[in-house]
C-alpha cells in the first residue's frame, strides 16, 4: 500500500495552569507497512477526557507526556493493514490511539469492536470506559443508586455526568443535575429527563438545593470538587454516599489541591465519601457493558455528542472540556 502520513498533536512545552494553544504543536510523519504483530489503523474519532489534562504535567496522576510526545487520548478506528492473525483488514477497533489520525502499533494494544447494534464512537460515549462505564462504576457498584433515592450529580451536562443523570433515572431515583447555562439546564430537564437542573454560573446552588432536596441528598456524584463539593456536602441526608469520581476545578493546580472543608459533615451524618478509578473495578465491565448497551438499544439514553472536526483542532477541543463550550460527549474527528 502507499505510504500514510500521519498528523500528530504533540506537547512542546508544559503548560502552567491553563495550557495555551502554544503549548500544543501538529507534526506529520510517515508511516510503513506493520511489522510482525503490528497493524496500521486510521483513527476515526477521539475521545476528550478530563484526564487528558492531568497528563500534560511532570508527575501526572494518570501518566506524564514527555515533550516532543504525541498528546494521550483513548478512540476508535479501522484497521488498514495487518501484520497479526487477531486483526484484519477493515476491521474496527478501540485502543490507545493519541491524538493523531493514523497509527502503527502492536496488535495486542487493540479491542476489535462489534458494531452491529451500535456505531464504533458510542464506544467513546454511553459505552466507553471513560465515560458510560465509569458512570456505571461511581453511580452503582460504588454509590449504591436505589430507587426514590435524591441524587446530585456535578458537570451534569458533560458526558460522564450526563450518562450518570440517565442511568439515576432509569433506575428510579430523583436526579439533581449541576451544570453551567440556561441551555445546559433545559438539556438536562429536556433531553435527560431529570428531575431538575441548577445553573451554577446563575443560580445560589445552595438554596436551590434546599428546596429541590428538603430531606437532603442521599447520593452524590463528584466530577468537580472545590466549592462546589463543600456546598452538596452541607445538604447531605443522613447515611448518604459521596462519590469522587473527578475534580475538574482542581486540574489545573494538581499540586494545591483544595479539599472539603466541610467533611466533618460526613460524621454529623454517617455519611461515607469514597473515591475511585473505573480500571479498579474490571471485575464489573462486561456487566456494565451489557447493562448500558441494552438500554441504548432500548432508547432509554439521550446523550448528545458533540464532535470537532480536525486533528488541528484538538487543543481547542481540549481546551473547550474545562470552559464548558460543550455538551454531552466531546470527540474530534482526525
Amino acid at each position: 500500500m502507499s505510504e500514510v502520513v500521519n498528523r500528530k498533536v504533540v506537547l512542546i512545552k508544559r503548560p502552567v495552569g491553563m495550557p495555551g494553544l502554544d503549548c500544543f504543536a501538529v507534526v506529520e510523519e510517515p508511516l510503513g507497512d506493520p511489522q510482525a504483530g503490528q497493524v496500521l489503523v486510521e483513527v476515526e474519532h477521539l475521545s476528550i477526557d478530563a484526564f487528558i489534562r492531568t497528563t500534560l504535567d511532570d508527575g501526572g496522576i494518570h501518566a506524564t507526556v514527555p515533550e516532543g510526545g504525541t498528546i494521550v487520548a483513548l478512540g476508535v478506528g479501522c484497521v488498514l493493514a495487518s501484520n497479526d492473525d487477531s486483526l484484519n483488514h477493515g476491521d474496527v477497533v478501540f485502543g490507545p490511539m493519541g491524538a493523531q489520525s493514523h497509527l502503527l502499533g502492536p496488535a495486542a494494544m487493540f479491542r476489535k469492536l462489534d458494531i452491529s447494534n451500535a456505531p464504533a464512537r458510542a464506544y467513546l460515549g454511553v459505552l466507553g470506559l471513560t465515560t458510560g462505564i465509569t458512570a456505571y462504576v461511581g453511580m452503582l457498584t460504588v454509590g449504591g443508586v436505589a430507587h426514590e433515592d435524591t441524587v446530585v450529580v456535578s458537570a451534569a451536562a458533560g458526558a460522564v455526568g450526563s450518562v450518570a443523570c440517565e442511568i439515576g433515572r432509569i433506575l428510579g431515583a430523583r436526579v439533581i443535575g449541576i451544570a453551567g447555562g440556561a441551555d445546559k439546564v433545559a438539556y438536562l430537564e429536556n433531553d435527560l429527563g431529570i428531575a431538575a437542573g441548577i445553573d451554577y454560573k446563575n443560580e445560589d446552588v445552595a438554596a436551590r438545593l434546599v428546596e429541590l432536596a428538603p430531606d437532603g441528598v442521599n447520593l452524590f456524584f463528584d466530577n468537580v470538587g472545590g466549592e462546589l463539593l463543600d456546598t452538596v456536602l452541607d445538604c447531605i441526608a443522613p447515611e448518604a454516599r459521596v462519590v469522587i469520581c473527578g475534580a475538574i476545578s482542581q486540574y489545573q493546580h494538581l499540586s494545591e489541591v483544595r479539599g472539603p472543608s466541610l467533611y466533618l459533615r460526613l460524621a454529623e451524618r454517617n455519611a461515607s465519601m469514597r473515591g475511585f478509578t473505573v480500571d479498579y473495578h474490571s471485575a464489573v465491565h462486561d456487566q456494565a457493558a451489557a447493562e448500558l448497551a441494552q438500554w441504548l438499544k432500548s432508547g432509554e439514553f439521550h446523550i448528545r455528542e458533540h464532535i470537532v472536526e480536525g486533528i488541528e483542532h484538538f487543543p481547542e477541543a481540549l481546551l473547550m472540556l474545562f470552559s464548558g463550550g460543550h455538551t454531552g460527549k466531546l470527540m474530534v474527528t482526525p
